[in-house]
């Protein structure tokens, strides 16, 4: 999952306007999420190379209308933030915009142990409306920094705690095979797990875990996208109802 922070694209929308924009989202899509039975989900395509795509400020700015034509494409996971400071500048238009055209839609937030994760969660939390969300929270962990593997641990855990407080659903993790078996497993395996291996053959999670979406490509092409994106798809045993952030 590429994060690179900076890309030569139109210039973002400033702070303010990024707030307001998300507030105008919530008052005219509210009452749609919170009716009952309004989302519709639509069945699987056996035949689709790929279900869904996630996306971070390194795209830049997107066409949502043409990457809304690719009827393969169920689900959109943005990054929102990083640390307990960074928002991602284009975070406000790719959520509007990829609900507005009928995408369903989580955020995610990355982790680091630079800064406390009291602090990273009220970033997230406060840019990452929950009133806006169609699925499940995401939380990227991709590096231990000065984190022994214990420490990671009890700060994963401790992020989670606070997410299914203010959230009230436990979030998803992503993670490559390779750091997940390394330093996560078998702690969470019990969550839904987004699991980066670009390969033809399927994540192996250690301890009897498994995978809800398997990242398989960091290099699609996707029209509406000018730089290359992450190419996702669920088990073959799962599917997007079993990711819906419910609204209450």
């Amino acid at each position: 999952m590429i994060n690179l922070h900076h890309s030569q694209h139109p210039a973002p929308l400033t702070a303010m306007a990024l707030m307001v924009a998300m507030v105008m989202l919530c008052a005219c899509q509210g009452a749609i999420n919170k009716k009952s039975g309004s989302r519709n989900i639509a069945p699987r395509n056996a035949e689709a190379k790929y279900d869904g795509i996630d996306i971070s400020s390194y795209q830049g700015y997107i066409d949502w209308e043409k990457v809304s034509s690719d009827k393969d494409i169920r689900f959109v996971y943005i990054k929102a933030t990083e640390g307990s400071t960074y928002r991602s500048p284009h975070y406000a238009h790719n959520i509007t915009q990829a609900r507005r055209h009928g995408l369903l839609v989580g955020s995610y937030h990355y982790l680091s142990s630079t800064s406390t994760i009291d602090e990273q969660f009220e970033n997230f939390s406060s840019f990452a409306l929950k009133s806006i969300q169609d699925l499940i929270p995401m939380l990227d962990v991709e590096v231990r920094g000065n984190w022994s593997r214990s420490q990671l641990i009890d700060s994963v855990d401790k992020f989670c705690e606070l997410v299914e407080r203010h959230y009230g659903v436990q979030p998803m993790i992503y993670s490559t095979m390779g750091f997940y078996n390394k330093n996560l497993t078998p702690h969470f395996n019990k969550h839904h797990l987004y699991i980066g291996r670009y390969s033809s053959a399927e994540p192996e999670i250690n301890w009897e875990g498994e995978y809800t979406i398997w990242q398989y490509s960091e290099s699609g092409i996707i029209p509406g996208i000018d730089s290359y994106v992450d190419l996702c798809r669920f088990h073959k045993d799962g599917w997007l109802d079993e990711i819906l952030l419910n609204a209450d």
